[in-house]
Parts: C-alpha cells; sequence; structure tokens
C-alpha cells in the first residue's frame, strides 16, 4: 500500500476561477459505489490548503480505494554547453516520480530580450500521461529538439499533474451496514483542483471531484457546506464527544484535528493551530449554529501580529488587500514561508497577471535566483506586501535606480 501523502509543489501560472463542484460517474455498471459525503456538492470554492473529504463506498465493491491528487513543481534549467542540451531529456526524467501522471507542461525561454511568449501541453486524467508515455510525445520531441537549437540561456517550466493514493477502509458507514466510510486528508494546490476515486477492479466505480483552492476568504458562517450542526455531524457525535452543535455550543471539547488535521498537516503550521488552541480564534455561535472568528479579520490576527496593525493601518501607501490577511495567508498551515498561501510569485501574480514574465524589464528574474543574502528572489525583495512610505510599494525610495542599486 502506497503511504497516504500529498507532494508539497511549487505553484506554475493559473487564473482562478470557479468551478462548481462536480461529483459524477463516468460509465459502468455501479453509478452508486462512491458517494461523497462531504464537502457537499454546491460548493466548489474552498480557502484552506488542507481538506477533509468523507467518502462512502459500498463493501459489495472491494476493499480497497484508489484517491488521485494534484500535484505542482517549477523548475527552471540552464541551456548552457552543448553537454546541458543534451542531457535535458533525462534531467527532465528525474522531476517527478514515474509513477504519477501529468496534466500540464507549462514552458518559456529566456533570450537577451526577455522570455519567449509560452507554451502550454495539456493531458487529461484519461490518458494516463506517464513520464515515460510522454517522452514519446510529439510535444516533447519539439521541445527537446528547440532545446538543442535555441539561443536561449534557459528554459522555465511548470508542471502540474497526479499522485495515486491506495487507502485501505477503517471505519463503517455509520448510516449504512453495507458501505464503508473514508476519511480522507487532502492538502489542495492553489487554483483548480480535479481529484479522482476508483475502486481497483471494479468497472464503472471512477468519481470525479473538482474545487478551486482561492487566495481569499469567507466567513465559515456564509459557506454552504456546514458540517457542524448537520445530520451527517449528529451521526459522527455518536462516537465522537464535545463537538459543538453535539452540546448546543456550550463546549467545543473535541479534539479538532481529528477530522481537521489537513489544516495544520503543512511544513509551516500557524502555531495556535499547531498547539491545537483552536479557541483562541474560534468560538462556537449558538445564534448561527456555526464555529465563529467572533473578533472577525484583521481584529484577531492583530491581536498577536501589532506590528503589522501599524504597516497596515499607518502607511502611507498600504497594500489595498493588506487588511484582509487571508487573501495571501492561511490561518491554519501551508508548505511556504510566513504562512502564504502559495510561493509568493505565484501568490502576488494570482492578481498581478500581467507582471508574470519580463517584469519590472526583460530577462530580470522573479524567481529562482539566489540574492546576496541568500534567499530566492521574489516580489517582496523590492516591494513590501503590507504597506510602504514609498509610491508602488517600494522598500527604499521611489527613484527607479534606487531600487536596482540594492544589488546592482
Amino acid at each position: 500500500m502506497k503511504n497516504k501523502q500529498t507532494i508539497p509543489i511549487s505553484l506554475a501560472l493559473l487564473t482562478l476561477l470557479g468551478i462548481a463542484v462536480w461529483v459524477s460517474a463516468v460509465g459502468g455498471d455501479s453509478p452508486d459505489a462512491i458517494r461523497i459525503l462531504r464537502p457537499l456538492q454546491g460548493d466548489s470554492l474552498i480557502y484552506d490548503q488542507g481538506q477533509l473529504l468523507l467518502l462512502s463506498v459500498a463493501k459489495d465493491q472491494g476493499e480497497n480505494l484508489s484517491v488521485s491528487t494534484q500535484w505542482k513543481m517549477s523548475r527552471t534549467y540552464e541551456i548552457g554547453p552543448e553537454g546541458s542540451r543534451e542531457n535535458f531529456a533525462k534531467v527532465f526524467y528525474r522531476l517527478f516520480d514515474p509513477s504519477t501522471s501529468l496534466q500540464s507542461l507549462f514552458y518559456t525561454f529566456k533570450k537577451f530580450k526577455g522570455y519567449t511568449k509560452p507554451e502550454t501541453l495539456s493531458f487529461n486524467f484519461s490518458d494516463a500521461m506517464t513520464i515515460r508515455k510522454f517522452w514519446q510525445d510529439p510535444g516533447f520531441t519539439k521541445l527537446v529538439k528547440t532545446i538543442q537549437t535555441t539561443d536561449a540561456s534557459e528554459v522555465m517550466l511548470e508542471l502540474r499533474g497526479w499522485k495515486e493514493t491506495q487507502l485501505v477502509p477503517l471505519y463503517d458507514d455509520p448510516e449504512s451496514d453495507n458501505r464503508w466510510l473514508y476519511k480522507i486528508h487532502v492538502q489542495m494546490i492553489l487554483g483548480e483542483n480535479k481529484l479522482y476515486f476508483l475502486i481497483p477492479g471494479a468497472k464503472g466505480t471512477e468519481f470525479s471531484y473538482t474545487a478551486t483552492y482561492l487566495n481569499e476568504s469567507k466567513p465559515v458562517e456564509s459557506r454552504s457546506d456546514q458540517f457542524h450542526n448537520s445530520k451527517l455531524e449528529a451521526s459522527c457525535g455518536v462516537c465522537h464527544e464535545g463537538l459543538p452543535s453535539a452540546s448546543d455550543g456550550k463546549s467545543m471539547k473535541a479534539d479538532c484535528a481529528i477530522c481537521h488535521k489537513g489544516k495544520i498537516n503543512a511544513s509551516v503550521p500557524h502555531p495556535p493551530a499547531e498547539m491545537k488552541e483552536c479557541t483562541s480564534c474560534h468560538s462556537w455561535s449558538p445564534e448561527k449554529k456555526v464555529v465563529v472568528v467572533e473578533k472577525g479579520i484583521p481584529t484577531a490576527c492583530f491581536d498577536c501580529h501589532e506590528d503589522k496593525k501599524d504597516q497596515v493601518e499607518n502607511s502611507e501607501f498600504p497594500h489595498p488587500v493588506a487588511g484582509e490577511c487571508l487573501t495571501c495567508h492561511s490561518s491554519h498551515g501551508t508548505d511556504a514561508k510566513h504562512l502564504v498561501r502559495t510561493d509568493v510569485y505565484a501568490l502576488c501574480t494570482s492578481c498581478h497577471e500581467e507582471q508574470k514574465l519580463n517584469h519590472p524589464v526583460g530577462r530580470h528574474p522573479l524567481r529562482f535566483a539566489i540574492m546576496r543574502n541568500g534567499e530566492e528572489i521574489s516580489c517582496v525583495a523590492c516591494h513590501n506586501p503590507h504597506g510602504s512610505k514609498h509610491q508602488k510599494l517600494f522598500k527604499t525610495a521611489s527613484g527607479t535606480m534606487d531600487m536596482c542599486s540594492e544589488c546592482h
């Protein structure tokens, strides 16, 4: 059995779209073999990297479940002497696990005057485009030949695809003796996520679930996918004591991490979440019958991060979204420094799409290059994301040469 893990990957360039959740059987004899209990089918938008999915699976279909989740990575490859050109295909082969499949490859070449117009190769899940199979694809052949003949100095690659995990059942479905209940903790990637579920050896059991992980937030009480105070929670409350609505909200004694460990199962967890001090931010609202952040955002954040409060409220040039902390940061945990939802480049360009390439001038790197202080260059090397006393959120005086001379 493969370990149940999701690869933390740097993110590719995406336009974030609200895409409706769809859960559908793809033909076959068992349209009811797999049911997704949570999230609800009507809610396609998610606001945390870590998500819990609850699936009900018919026992007569088998005792294993195959789950395919998404991964992404970004790389740059230097095109130097003839040897590096010839070795590209071998280096590319080692970029990801041969057992994974590819959904898309985005690439652009860095030339003297700047980056070239990007090209993208795309595949469906049903194509099962493994790295071995991709080696024989005409699109990859074209890329390899271009690298061997181009006058570019490097190629930037963005990849995304699927990784399969095999799961075994641990629980009976409390609503049916004939079904298994699967608790699946998934680490989402920013943007659209397409997940696939399949019972190995059972025809017609392939199900898909599509949702979009947004770099924004929405109050829990305004979301359609409400677990607490639902019929499903009542079933869980038979074994799990202390759930908020099970005690009319008078106490929150349950270990939240039993279900929400996916939210903090990240390389950079938020300390209160890591310490299971959930009530430092959350409380139960008897009126709304939902778990809420009573103080709201950004007040709850400023209680601890007073330095950021001064920066956001008193900067001469504030970042328009700086007071909406959860636009850029996760309140529970991420795989990026400073609890930003993804790497800085992908986060900033999800809003500032016009700056994805050739900013501020052609050829200037926006990532991958290492600065004098040992940090990887990013948007925040020049700009302060919370606010500044200088125009364009510059960290130093607004004169262009003053900014450039910081490194050059």
